[in-house]
């Protein structure tokens, strides 16, 4: 399922040359056992050894609305996994940072996101999924 109350611009730029294209992108649920239904949030840190490493986990709507309401996306520098509609990206999916803009006014997404409540802390689900990419709430 696409999230299309969250919209991307991306160009795709055929690797052998010819006219680039312009698609909007969507996050998407994943349809994998244990993440199924749910959303891939992606940051980049950096090891102990000084390489840089992608981390993922899967939040719900729920808690994607949560953590963009909270400012933990842009703090810690998390970007979503993103899909064209109808079907899948030519490579790999790519990952893209959300900004205010790129959210609908008046959408699902953007109620639920100003439904939170800030001051209240973090579900132990919630906790529990970000430790994976080394955030501690």
């Amino acid at each position: 399922m696409l999230l299309t109350d969250i919209a991307v611009e991306h160009t795709i730029a055929p690797p052998k040359g010819g006219l680039s294209v312009t698609v909007l992108l969507h996050p998407f649920t994943n349809t994998q056992r244990d993440s199924l239904g749910k959303f891939e949030i992606v940051r980049t840190v950096r090891e102990p050894s000084g390489k840089d490493v992608k981390r993922s986990t899967f939040v719900s709507f729920a808690q994607l609305a949560e953590l963009y309401a909270k400012g933990v996306l842009d703090e810690y520098g998390f970007s979503v996994r993103m899909c064209v509609p109808g079907g899948k990206y030519p490579a790999v999916t790519p990952i893209k940072k959300l900004l205010p803009t790129h959210i609908k006014s008046g959408s699902p997404f953007e109620l639920a996101v100003k439904g939170v409540d800030v001051a209240k802390e973090a579900t132990r689900e919630l906790r529990t999924a970000l430790l994976r990419t080394s955030v501690k709430l």
